[in-house]
């Protein structure tokens, strides 16, 4: 139950930290452990089914997005993680 919990909160909140994760989760299931929430992560990190992006000077965040290259912006504001697609052709990559 647990892994499932982990994946839905993540389809509807692309980029969350391992706090807002375990937050999310334990509305949706109750308790859960922390070590529980990391133990997922890692799970489904090493099955290909999440990626681990660890922008500078934030938090790490997972996110589902997983079968293509793209990058994150990260507002210096308010640290809200965006995707931007990798460019290809005659458009450099950033």
């Amino acid at each position: 139950m647990p892994r499932r919990a982990v994946l839905a909160w993540l389809v509807e909140h692309p980029h969350s930290t391992v706090d807002a994760i375990g937050a999310g989760e334990r509305e949706m299931i109750g308790t859960v452990s922390t070590q529980t929430v990391y133990d997922v992560l890692g799970a489904c990190t090493d099955a290909g089914l999440l990626r681990l992006i660890e922008p500078a000077g934030h938090p790490a965040r997972f996110e589902r997005r997983v079968a293509d290259n793209h990058h994150h912006v990260v507002c210096r504001l308010c640290g809200r993680t965006d995707d931007v697609d990798c460019a290809v052709g005659t458009t450099p990559c950033l």
